[in-house]
C-alpha cells in the first residue's frame, strides 16, 4: 500500500512539474488532428503516437533518447509553415530547415539508421508569423524540464532543448501561442 501510494505521489508531482511549463497530458491518436501536431520516435521504442498542441511527446524518466520527430501542420492554408531542425549528438546541427505547409508532414533527426545513430539534444522551430509565436520545452535526461525556450528573430524561431552538453532530449512539447 505504502509503495501505491509512494508512486501515486511521484506521479502527481511530475504532473505538476510538467503543468506547471506549459504541457499538457498526452491522449493517443493514431493522426495528427490539432493546429501544430508532432510524433516522437524514441530509441527502442519506434514512432509513438500523434500528440498536438502542448501535449507532450516522448518518454519521461525511462533513459530513452528521443532520435527523430514529425511535425505536421493544419493551419486550414498553405500560406502558414513551420520549419524545424534538429541537433544530434556528435554531429552538431542539421544543415538546412525542414519545412512543411498545410496538411504536410516534415521529419528531423535520425531513426536509428545504422551508421546514423545520433540521439536528439535540440531542436529549432520556426513558424511563419502569421502562425503566431512558438512555445515549446524539453525534457532531457537527468535534468528534467528546462526553465523555457530561446528566441531568435524576435520569436519567430524557438530553440529547445540544450547544445554542447551531450544530454539527450526525452520529451518535448511544442504549440502556437
Amino acid at each position: 500500500m505504502l509503495k501505491h501510494v509512494t508512486r501515486t505521489l511521484a506521479a502527481l508531482a511530475l504532473t505538476v512539474a510538467a503543468l506547471a511549463t506549459g504541457a499538457t497530458q498526452a491522449s493517443a491518436r493514431s493522426a495528427p488532428t490539432g493546429f501544430i501536431c508532432y510524433q516522437a520516435h524514441v530509441q527502442n521504442i519506434g514512432w509513438m503516437d500523434w500528440n498536438c498542441d502542448g501535449e507532450w511527446a516522448g518518454t519521461r524518466d525511462r533513459a530513452l533518447n528521443l532520435e527523430a520527430v514529425r511535425i505536421h501542420v493544419n493551419s486550414g492554408t498553405d500560406s502558414f509553415k513551420v520549419c524545424a531542425k534538429a541537433h544530434r549528438s556528435n554531429y552538431g546541427w542539421d544543415d538546412h530547415y525542414e519545412c512543411a505547409s498545410n496538411g504536410h508532414d516534415i521529419q528531423i533527426g535520425t531513426t536509428g539508421t545504422i551508421g546514423y545513430y545520433n540521439p536528439m539534444e535540440a531542436m529549432r522551430v520556426y513558424f511563419d508569423v502569421s502562425m503566431g509565436t512558438p512555445d515549446g520545452n524539453a525534457y532531457v535526461r537527468n535534468i528534467g524540464w528546462l526553465p523555457g525556450p530561446t528566441f531568435y528573430n524576435y520569436g519567430g524561431t524557438m530553440e529547445i532543448g540544450t547544445t554542447g552538453r551531450g544530454i539527450p532530449m526525452e520529451s518535448f512539447w511544442i504549440k502556437s501561442v
